[in-house]
C-alpha cells in the first residue's frame, strides 16, 4: 500500500529539488540551527524524543529543523512518529498504518512494519489506515527525515483520544516497549497556541512548555484544558511524555521557540511552534 501525499506543493514544494533547498533554508534561517547537519553513524541512543511543529515549511520548518539537527547529531534507524487527527478521519483514537510506504517528492518512505506490529500489541493502538490520509501533522515530517537518512523508516500513530488516563497509559506502554531500543526516536508533531497576538501566545506556550520540560502529564493537560491554550497536539505529547519517563529520561530540553509572527511578520495572529528534546539520563 502508498499512501499518497496529501499536503505537497502547499506545506511543502511538490518538485524534490525545489524541496531539498527549502529544507537546506529551514537549517540555515536566522531562527534556524544555522548549518545543515550530517546524520551521526551509527545511532547514539541518547536523545530518545523529539517534538516538532507542522506547519507550513516557511513558518514552522526553522523551528522544526532544530530538532531534526539534534537528530542528526544522534543518528536514528526509525522514528515512531506522534500527531493530532485533524480531519477526524478514520474510526480509531489511536490510528495505526503497519504495512506499506508512504511517498513524499523525495521518494518513498518504508513503514517499519516489525516495529508496528510490536506497538499494535498496546490494546488501544488498532490499524486503521483512514485516519492518515488526510493528515498532516506527520506527512510533514518524512521529508526532512529523508533528508537526514533516505533509506530511515516509520511508524505512523494518529490519536484522537480524549480521555487522559488511556493516553498515559499508552505512553507509558510505548515506553515499555521501546526500551533497549538505540535505533528508535519517538517524534510528536504538535503546535502550540493558535491565532492570538505575539506577545500573548508567547505567555501561553511558556506555561505549556514549563510542564513538557517537567515531563509533568497533568500539568499539561491542565493547562491546555483550564487555561485554555489551544495546542493541537498535546495528546501526541503526552504519549511521549509518558514514554520518556518510562525510558527514564527526567527533564524536556527546550531547543527553540518562535511564533508565525516572527517567520511570516503578521504578528497580530500567531501560531506557536516549539522544538524540544528528551535524552537519556
Amino acid at each position: 500500500m502508498i499512501r499518497m501525499p496529501a499536503v505537497a506543493g502547499a506545506f511543502y514544494p511538490s518538485q524534490p529539488e525545489a524541496l531539498k533547498r527549502l529544507i537546506v533554508q529551514c537549517f540555515q534561517h536566522r531562527l534556524g540551527p544555522g548549518v545543515v547537519p550530517e546524520l551521526h553513524r551509527p545511532p547514539e541512543g541518547k536523545l530518545l524524543g523529539l517534538i516538532v511543529p507542522h506547519a507550513g515549511y516557511i513558518y514552522s520548518g526553522p523551528i522544526a529543523a532544530h530538532s531534526y539537527s539534534s537528530l542528526a547529531q544522534n543518528g536514528f534507524r526509525w522514528a515512531l512518529l506522534l500527531g493530532p487527527n485533524h480531519t477526524g478521519m478514520g474510526e480509531e483514537e489511536f490510528a495505526i498504518m503497519s504495512q506499506g510506504f508512504w511517498r513524499t517528492p523525495l521518494g518513498d518512505m518504508k513503514i517499519e512494519s516489525e516495529k508496528a506490529a510490536i506497538l499494535k500489541s498496546i490494546p488501544s493502538v488498532k490499524e486503521d489506515p483512514t485516519a492518515h490520509l488526510g493528515e498532516h501533522s506527520l506527512e510533514v515530517q518524512l521529508p526532512f527525515l529523508q533528508f537526514l537518512s533516505p533509506e530511515a523508516q516509520f511508524v505512523p500513530i494518529c490519536i484522537s483520544s480524549m480521555d487522559l488516563q488511556e493516553i498515559k497509559e499508552v505512553g507509558g506502554k510505548v515506553g515499555e516497549l521501546l526500551k533497549g531500543d538505540r535505533e528508535a526516536v519517538i517524534i510528536a508533531s504538535t503546535d502550540l497556541s493558535h491565532y492570538h497576538s505575539h506577545s500573548t501566545a508567547s505567555k501561553l506556550d511558556n506555561l505549556a512548555i514549563e510542564a513538557i520540560a517537567q515531563l509533568d502529564s497533568d500539568l499539561l493537560w491542565e493547562r491546555v484544558h483550564s487555561i485554555p491554550i489551544t495546542m493541537c497536539g498535546y495528546a501526541p505529547v503526552i504519549v511521549l511524555l509518558e514514554a520518556c519517563k518510562a525510558l527514564g529520561v527526567r527533564e524536556g530540553r527546550l531547543l527553540k521557540y518562535a511564533t508565525s509572527g516572527e517567520t511570516g511578520g503578521d504578528f497580530s495572529q500567531v501560531v506557536g511552534y516549539c522544538a524540544m528534546a528528551f535524552f537519556k539520563s
